[in-house]
């Protein structure tokens, strides 16, 4: 399965490939979200994860997932927004962009891939 990560942080882009890639997802990383458009089709991911706050990029992580949606042929990725950004407020804007998961930093490197796994065997 491959994911795209969208995160400017660093130490969060290795953490995320540290997570990932020794499970057997194939791992691809970008720092902004503002070519949303042709990072899908180059990576062609079944997975998008995104933080909402991406520093030096002109869209946010919610403009990213809406923009996720509103590309062809990537409608029922799966999306997950991965963000330091805590409260209600924060995860129904995120679902109402289209969002399927909503998870806050610090995070479960577990629970993050218990929710990949699950994703993976709905689609086989």
């Amino acid at each position: 399965m491959t994911v795209l990560v969208i995160e400017d942080e660093p130490d969060m882009v290795a953490l995320l490939e540290a997570t990932l890639a020794p499970a057997g997802f194939e791992v691809y990383t970008e720092r902004s979200g503002d070519a949303i458009e042709q990072m899908l089709e180059r990576h062609d991911p079944q997975v998008v994860i995104v933080d909402v706050l991406l520093f030096g990029s002109r869209a946010d992580g919610f403009e990213v997932v809406r923009r996720i949606r509103a590309t062809p042929g990537h409608e029922r990725t799966l999306v997950v927004v991965l963000t330091a950004l805590v409260g209600e407020e924060y995860e129904r804007r995120a679902r109402e962009a289209g969002a399927d998961i909503y998870m806050s930093k610090p995070f479960s490197p577990r629970e993050l891939l218990e929710h990949l796994r699950s994703a993976e065997l709905l689609t086989d």
